[in-house]
């Protein structure tokens, strides 16, 4: 098992997996921060983290087929979902603001903002 906020320390080191990118740009209309871009490539499966209890990072095809998965329309809510903690909630990027929220897919509530990921850790 591997621990996020390691991971997190090294996302200078991290290659952005640009035709990723480019599709999850192309769906929400929006240009990612290089931060969340390196994010988003540090797998493209499934990772599960031991920083918490059921914290694991979404895979690709997760993040992009999230609407049809979760039953939840992300994109036009402009939230990426990137990681899931269990109990229906979820790490997202939110493209209005550039914050990072919790989400609850049951309620579709945002709550928890914060300026970056490791607040959640």
């Amino acid at each position: 098992m591997m621990k996020l906020k390691e991971q997190l320390e090294k996302i200078n080191d991290v290659q952005i997996n640009e035709a990723f990118v480019n599709q999850v740009e192309g769906l929400y209309n929006k240009k990612i921060p290089d931060d969340v871009k390196k994010i988003i490539s540090i797998s493209s499966e499934t990772v599960f983290y031991d920083d918490r209890p059921l914290l694991r990072g979404l895979s690709n095809s997760e993040i992009i087929n999230a609407k049809d998965d979760l039953d939840v329309d992300f994109v036009s809510m402009l939230l990426l979902p990137i990681f899931d903690l269990g109990d229906n909630d979820f790490v997202t990027f939110d493209f209005s603001d550039n914050s990072w929220f919790l989400f609850n897919i049951v309620e579709e509530v945002k709550f928890k903002k914060a300026a970056c990921i490791s607040m959640y850790l």
